[in-house]
């Protein structure tokens, strides 16, 4: 887990570009549009993992209470699968693709950045997640990358 701290150097600075930007003009229209499509651009050699499975979908038969907290959803890259679970309740992120391989996998949230190691056998955790809006990037040791769309949890 990645965690930002904040020293007193790094506040001046933040105020003197506060202050600089106070006095700049607003930015064109145009070149926010532009800047914007050029930031989609970043990850153009990833491969997009598409949501396969989300278990929020499934309908509850009438009658039966659910009990599970857990959220389990799947995203299918080429020959990859990306299975992970998620518990609101402990804020318990688990996951696992296969076929097996080691990566580094960065968690994106809206608060947060997480970036945790696999096992050899694919498997990764991460702890302290909030529920909200979630994408993954895998990074494989040959510097290949899958990303997932956005979910919300």
């Amino acid at each position: 887990m990645t965690e930002f701290t904040t020293t007193p150097e790094d506040a001046r600075i933040l105020a003197r570009l506060r202050e600089g930007l106070a006095q700049s003009e607003p930015v064109p229209s145009d070149v926010t549009e532009f800047a914007r499509a050029a930031f989609g651009w970043r990850n153009i050699d990833a491969e997009l993992a598409e949501l396969d499975f989300d278990s929020i979908d499934e309908e509850i038969p009438s009658g039966v209470r659910s009990t599970g907290t857990a959220r389990m959803i799947s995203f299918q890259a080429g020959q990859w699968m990306l299975d992970i679970e998620f518990d609101e309740g402990s804020g318990r992120l688990i996951g696992q693709i296969s076929p097996e391989s080691t990566f580094t996998v960065e968690l994106h949230t809206s608060g947060a950045l997480f970036t945790v190691e696999s096992d050899e056998l694919g498997r990764f955790s991460a702890e302290g997640i909030a529920s909200g809006p979630l994408s993954l990037v895998l990074r494989f040791p040959d510097r290949s990358v899958i990303k997932t769309q956005w979910v919300v949890l």
